[in-house]
């Protein structure tokens, strides 16, 4: 894989080399380095997501800044940019992976020689259970316990969400546009066919049409009290104008 990577002009001002590379799949990878400041940006585009951009800052093997490059805003990328740690570790930069430092599981390739080779595999396991931690001060290792990851991955996905007012002023534009459509279209129905039971139908079908463009198009949540609030008031039409009219 170590091929495919090319050169390309950094795009992100002080940053000195950098790499792209398209997958098997049609996914792009991005690499930028600011050899000065040791820092390394990495960008990830998912073709199954139609394009959709997600970057990482990383310093010594620290993650800086995580963001959804396509809205600007923060994100945990970790999922994101971890399946393509195969193709990151395989950079033809050694200084670039020295400074991602094991961020997202990215390490330079290890292809141990015919005396290592047996060595290594007697170690490998005892490694891998008992990590040591003797030179983790000369190298600047800080190594999280369970708890601290733990606070760290809550206070990620804390920032990542924003506070309530900012997540309120996301949204509300996209709900106020589903309940207006929604109110006016069962008007319009109602005045076109005075019909109790064809105005509940249309208000379930639209009820089920706003969540499928929160979760399908704008790629959040689906707000639930507005589907219920439309299902609830079309079973009321529908069941009035079917049992009384």
């Amino acid at each position: 894989m170590k091929q495919v990577w090319r050169k390309q002009k950094p795009r992100t001002p002080g940053f000195i080399r950098a790499f792209t590379m398209e997958t098997p799949l049609g996914d792009v990878l991005e690499a930028e380095f600011n050899f000065h400041e040791r820092l390394v940006r990495l960008a990830v585009e998912i073709k199954e997501e139609k394009g959709r951009m997600y970057g990482a800052t990383v310093k010594n093997g620290t993650v800086q800044v995580e963001k959804d490059i396509t809205s600007g805003r923060p994100y945990p990328v970790f999922r994101k940019v971890w399946p393509f740690r195969e193709y990151f570790s395989t950079l033809p930069d050694k200084d670039m992976l020295a400074c991602i430092g094991g961020a997202y599981e990215i390490y330079p390739p290890f292809e141990p020689d015919a005396q290592e080779k047996g060595r290594s595999q007697r170690f490998s396991l005892e490694s891998a259970l008992f990590p040591s931690t003797r030179y983790d001060s000369i190298f600047g290792i800080v190594r999280e316990t369970w708890f601290q990851r733990w606070r760290r991955e809550r206070r990620e996905a804390r920032e990542a969400r924003g506070s309530l007012w900012l997540r309120f002023k996301r949204r509300v534009w996209g709900d106020l546009q589903d309940i207006f459509m929604g109110v006016g279209f069962g008007c319009l129905v109602y005045y076109l066919y005075y019909d109790y039971v064809v105005l509940g139908l249309t208000l379930g079908i639209l009820g089920m049409t706003a969540g499928l463009l929160d979760f399908l198009v704008r790629k959040r949540s689906v707000l639930m009290t507005k589907v219920l609030s439309f299902l609830s008031f079309g079973s009321y039409f529908f069941y009035n104008g079917y049992v009384y009219f």
